[in-house]
């Protein structure tokens, strides 16, 4: 009966968005730094933020959700007072 209801879904459907390799709120966040830094600062800074997508590249090189999972549990605490 099961067979009746079930549809192919394609695999692209069932992951999450990359974005040169990384997150999207990784690279969003990135990208946002970086341009804040560089028109306050120089222009220098724009190779500061390509290490950095770099950096994360490398880190999620077997994990695509790792920096995902860092920003979920950021706000986690190990324990709440009561």
């Amino acid at each position: 009966m099961d067979e009746f209801f079930s549809a192919p879904v394609h695999k692209s459907l069932l992951e999450k968005p990359m974005f040169f390799g990384i997150g999207q709120t990784a690279f969003c966040a990135i990208a946002m730094v970086t341009v804040i830094l560089s028109s306050m600062i120089s222009g220098v800074c724009i190779l500061l933020g390509i290490a950095a997508m770099l950096f994360c590249r490398f880190l999620c090189r077997k994990d695509n959700m790792l920096l995902e999972f860092i920003f979920q549990n950021l706000d986690v605490k190990e324990f709440y007072r009561g």
